[in-house]
């Protein structure tokens, strides 16, 4: 039980540092977007080891009270919302059904608090480009952001010298 809890927070990225920011882009987030939404710094950060989780995290706010009940994630065959927090000294991770929004306050998915773990990610998103990241809200409003795919550590190829690398 405890292996699998620490496989089950080693694959939430507890370990890993915070997301690097992403471009930022306003709103609108996408053409049939919430009013009122922003969606900006998002990043899919691959696995480390292939067929391990992937995990999402961005940062969004609204004008309004406003209830996430989804994230997908194009390339990942299924998502699940997250939140980690320390119980007793001890990292824990929770599947979470919904996310609120408090007007104007905006709430950063990231490593050690609510983020987007994606499972069976599909072999064509690599680190470099880009995958379509959206938000179902409860009442069926979506807001959709281009996310940048990293690699495990935050970085995709375009931040590594590869000049002097051995191949």
């Amino acid at each position: 039980m405890s292996l699998a809890l620490s496989l089950a927070l080693s694959a939430c990225g507890s370990e890993a540092p915070d997301p690097v920011p992403a471009e930022t882009v306003d709103v609108p987030v996408a053409a049939d977007g919430p009013k009122g939404v922003s969606l900006t710094d998002a990043q899919v950060r691959m696995p480390a080891v292939g067929g391990r989780p992937g995990s999402a995290y961005f940062m969004i706010s609204s004008d309004e009270p406003r209830t996430i009940t989804g994230v997908a994630v194009m390339g990942a065959g299924r998502t699940e919302m997250h939140e980690s927090a320390m119980v007793d000294g001890v990292m824990s991770m929770k599947k979470v059904e919904t996310v609120a929004l408090e007007p104007g306050e905006p709430h950063a998915f990231k490593t050690g608090g609510h983020h987007v773990m994606l499972f069976d990610m599909d072999a064509t998103i690599a680190p470099g480009g880009t995958t379509d990241l959206t938000i179902t809200f409860d009442n069926g409003d979506k807001a959709s952001i281009a996310a940048k795919v990293v690699g495990a550590g935050g970085m995709d190829m375009g931040d590594h010298d590869m000049a002097g690398m051995e191949h």
